[in-house]
């Protein structure tokens, strides 16, 4: 593969991955990471990119193996969270136009604990239970009862607005 092409077939799909890895990490500077990190390993492996029947599907599924191994490596080294509070509550990409009942979420989601607003999260940014197991340490059922928790807690806090 050529830089013409890499170029031509790569780049313009950026800020749809800038997006996507802002939605599981929620950090724009651990979003721009993780696209630069992707961008690395394409370069890396161009030689074998030629084949792809959609480079966007390769490039998701890759940037979501990539930002799972980044939430992975807080929690191995014993970080609670990959935010704080004030992060999500004030961060947000540029592209995303914010909506009254999504700055209401940011602000629910703020107001949890970090071990459930971490596996929220994880689950809103479609994570499978496995994945969030594997990353947590939780197990299954517990992550079930977080959600199922959590998900009581907002629609009773949502009706009273």
């Amino acid at each position: 593969m050529t830089h013409a092409e890499f170029k031509r077939r790569f780049l313009p799909l950026q800020k749809l991955l800038y997006r996507e890895a802002f939605r599981m990490l929620c950090d724009s500077f651990e979003a721009e990471d993780a696209v630069q990190n992707l961008y690395l390993r394409l370069w890396e492996h161009k030689g074998e990119l030629g084949g792809l029947v959609s480079p966007e599907a390769y490039c998701r599924t890759l940037l979501k193996n990539i930002c799972i191994d980044r939430l992975r490596a807080v929690r191995n080294h014993g970080e609670e969270c990959v935010l704080s509070s004030d992060e999500i509550a004030v961060e947000s990409p540029p592209e995303i136009e914010e909506h009254e009942a999504g700055e209401y979420l940011e602000k629910f989601l703020a107001s949890l604990p970090p071990p459930q607003r971490h596996v929220m999260l994880m689950k809103m940014n479609g994570c499978s239970l496995e994945e969030i197991e594997s990353i947590t340490g939780f197990s299954q059922g517990n992550i079930r009862v977080m959600v199922s928790r959590v998900r009581k807690r907002f629609k009773e806090l949502y009706a009273k607005i």
